[in-house]
């Protein structure tokens, strides 16, 4: 989840398949807005998207597409469309050019969003979660990082409270335990939870996960 040390050891990670040899592309893999961008703004109308004004100035947006049937039903095959154009820009272009890529969030984040947008729980286990899952290239290989709630809220300064991270802790270990995801405990020191990190790589390399 948010402040788990994705981007911290996704960089890392990068770096260090570079100084092995790899041709390797780091890319931070965000929710795709591309259909989605009109749907939004008529949901933003409806009053389905709550703003918060944090302390600091800065303001966040959350879905809140459940309130409304139709559109809780239509959001998440809308996101799946828009995923399948960004994989294909930017994980298997890279792919064919014969790149490594190191991702910094993944389809599984984008499913978690999605879960908390429409309030399903088992949206992984539907069938619109199970296509997005095989977006993933096949050997594609998923590391979940582990923090607690109240270290994520120390790290980060854009998320709206403790809360909104509770919420998110439990989908994303519902994903990561429905799915098979191995997890690495991210409180230590950066190094030591790099070394964990690359450690099971090596053990999984060559392995499909989530699929």
């Amino acid at each position: 989840m948010d402040g788990s040390g994705k981007t911290t050891h996704s960089r890392l990670m990068s770096a260090h398949l570079e100084e092995s040899g790899e041709k390797c592309r780091y890319i931070w893999f965000g929710n795709a807005y591309f259909l989605s961008y009109p749907f939004m703004i008529i949901c933003r109308m409806l009053g389905l998207t709550k703003t918060y004004h944090l302390a600091n100035g800065l303001a966040v947006s959350e879905h809140q597409y459940y309130k409304n049937r139709s559109i809780s039903s239509m959001w998440p095959w809308i996101q799946f469309l828009d995923t399948i154009i960004l994989a294909n820009l930017r994980i298997r272009l890279p792919l064919w050019r014969k790149f490594v890529v190191v991702c910094d969030r993944f389809i599984p984040d984008i499913i978690v969003e999605l879960m908390s947008d429409v309030d399903d729980d088992r949206l992984y286990k539907r069938l619109v979660g199970r296509l997005m899952l095989r977006i993933m290239p096949r050997y594609s290989l998923v590391i979940s990082l582990r923090v607690t709630e109240k270290t994520a809220w120390q790290r980060k300064n854009d998320v709206p409270g403790l809360e909104y991270l509770i919420r998110r802790k439990n989908k994303y270990h519902l994903i990561s335990h429905g799915l098979g995801i191995p997890t690495v405990n991210a409180e230590g020191s950066i190094v030591s939870v790099q070394q964990r990190l690359m450690a099971l790589a090596d053990g999984l390399n060559g392995k499909t996960i989530a699929k």
